[in-house]
């Protein structure tokens, strides 16, 4: 299940794959903006990465592109790049992520 707040790694992952696939339909983003109606800045922020959440807006966009979320993780690399805005984004997430890596080093 995903979450509505998006890593800024699947944020890049989502822009590039809504570019690529408008690009391989053959559509600009005023044909989406006239079909769904929505506003085409919009659309160009959607693309560009320009979000953090899954709106109701980039939701349809997302529908009628049949796009779904990018792949999930898949190296070590994207793990300690999810790990570390973890770390960033409140004290709550923070202790939880030092929790986590106390309770693994005991498993040593």
């Amino acid at each position: 299940m995903h979450r509505n707040r998006k890593s800024a790694l699947e944020i890049d992952r989502l822009g590039g794959a809504l570019r690529q696939r408008r690009k391989e339909l053959g559509l600009t983003l005023s044909d989406i903006a006239k079909a769904l109606q929505v506003d085409v800045g919009q659309l160009s922020r959607f693309e560009r990465s320009e979000f953090k959440r899954l709106s109701k807006n980039l939701r349809k966009v997302m529908e009628y592109l049949q796009i779904s979320m990018p792949g999930e993780l898949e190296d070590g690399e994207d793990v300690v790049q999810q790990f570390s805005e973890l770390l960033t984004r409140s004290n709550r997430h923070k202790a939880a992520a030092t929790a986590l890596v106390r309770a693994l080093q005991e498993l040593q």
